[in-house]
């Protein structure tokens, strides 16, 4: 997680939606380490993504930290196609291992556009595929590769500015809205 905040360089008072996040470990835990972050957790599992669970979070890092933890977290239910996220409203979206997972990715990075800032940031942190086909260990989906990742992205309207690789296959992929392409 370490890496993945160095990387992310969060800012005191941004406002970060993370989807796929299920119930937010690890936005709480990134709340835990920079001041007054507003974190919407969005995910479309109610079991997972809902503020009692978000709550038990919070409670498990301020007593294994022994810290108060001064963010926000907001959990929104999205769908298969749509995050139901406010419009134009995020300094950064995060997608942490959960881009493979989408059954319609270019629905939600579409819809990403319009949730953005007119300068804000999308990180996407994934195992990556070292060729096509490739099935992710975990949940038995297929991975993307560098390529497929950045062609998918560029078509729908978003340019690279980097790319860090965490460990083996893991890379966060960092993206702005191309300019031609801006919906904001």
């Amino acid at each position: 997680m370490q890496k993945s905040l160095q990387t992310f360089q969060f800012k005191e008072n941004e406002t970060i939606a993370s989807v796929g996040a299920s119930s937010g470990v690890w936005e709480i835990w990134f709340a835990s380490q920079v001041d007054n972050l507003t974190f919407y957790i969005q995910d479309i599992d109610e079991q997972n993504c809902n503020q009692e669970e978000i709550d038990y979070g919070v409670q498990y890092y301020e007593k294994l930290l022994k810290k108060k933890i001064n963010g926000k977290f907001i959990p929104i239910i999205g769908t298969q196609k749509k995050t139901n996220l406010p419009q134009n409203t995020f300094d950064k979206v995060l997608i942490i291992n959960s881009l493979h997972e989408f059954s319609s990715p270019s629905l939600i990075l579409r819809d990403i556009l319009n949730i953005l800032k007119k300068d804000g940031i999308l990180f996407i942190e994934e195992v990556i595929g070292m060729s096509v086909g490739e099935i992710h260990e975990g949940c038995g989906k297929r991975l993307f590769t560098k390529e497929e990742l950045s062609k998918l992205l560029t078509q729908i309207g978003f340019e690279v500015i980097e790319t860090f690789s965490k460990n083996n296959n893991n890379n966060v992929f960092v993206f702005k809205c191309s300019l031609g392409n801006m919906i904001n």
